[in-house]
């Protein structure tokens, strides 16, 4: 049993190695082992690459329409290994512009050394960043806010054009926000992840999709504006389910 004298002296040497042991995790941890992920977005409507402004696609439900605008985000990347969730990323959402593509298509995460099968990523903006100004948008995105009156945060899509069905004209603005309305989508994914390797993923997004699947959006019947409109929100997340493929 120890008097108070050697627990004095014991207390020092055990308090400097807790302290050293914490230093030693923390060294490991910033020599961490990284690989990286390449992620490129294309899109397209059905079998046919997306344009812009100027051609006129067909939906399921058979109207004509073509496409002004494309804008979104992509956040909180993770991937898993048997089920198990293995990496979530941290890092700050990115803007994908799909009428700009050449300047604004691509995110890289760092992603820890190891074996994964699966992927998932959200499309829009993860609840720790969808907060106003959580994250300074740079001067393409500043139309990017959602109003505060409608809960603040970020738009996580613009999805705009016009459409014609016979006589009938008109034009579409589908806007999702809210952390409600956050679309997650994930896929087999089996790799390797190597130190100081990039792996290259293409994601295509088939804008044909937010027509159909389970819901037929018909732009003669629909409103076709869903800012603020929370039942016209989720039919978007529900049909946005099947928007998005790896291409392999």
């Amino acid at each position: 049993m120890c008097n108070a004298s050697q627990m004095k002296t014991l207390y020092i040497p055990v308090l400097l190695s807790l302290m050293l042991s914490s230093c030693s995790k923390d060294s490991n941890q910033e020599t961490k082992q990284l690989g990286a992920i390449h992620f490129e977005f294309r899109h397209q409507a059905g079998g046919d690459s997306l344009n812009f402004d100027n051609t006129f696609y067909t939906n399921a439900a058979g109207n004509e329409y073509r496409v002004s605008y494309l804008k979104y985000f992509i956040s909180g990347v993770c991937l898993y290994q048997n089920g198990a969730l293995i990496h979530k990323s941290k890092a700050r959402p990115t803007s994908i512009n799909g009428k700009y593509l050449k300047y604004n298509n691509k995110l890289e995460q760092n992603i820890p050394v190891g074996k994964y099968d699966s992927i998932s990523f959200s499309m829009g903006i993860v609840p720790e960043y969808n907060w106003h100004d959580a994250f300074e948008l740079n001067y393409n995105d500043l139309g990017m806010y959602w109003p505060i009156d409608l809960g603040g945060g970020y738009h996580f899509m613009k999805f705009e054009g016009h459409w014609k069905d016979g006589d009938d004209f008109g034009t579409f603005a589908f806007h999702l926000g809210n952390n409600d309305n956050l679309l997650t989508v994930g896929f087999p994914y089996t790799q390797q992840i190597k130190d100081n390797i990039t792996n290259h993923i293409t994601i295509v997004m088939d804008v044909n999709e937010w027509f159909d699947n389970p819901y037929l959006y018909d732009l003669t019947k629909e409103d076709g504006y869903t800012m603020g409109n929370g039942s016209q929100m989720q039919i978007l997340v529900n049909n946005g389910r099947n928007v998005f493929s790896i291409l392999h």
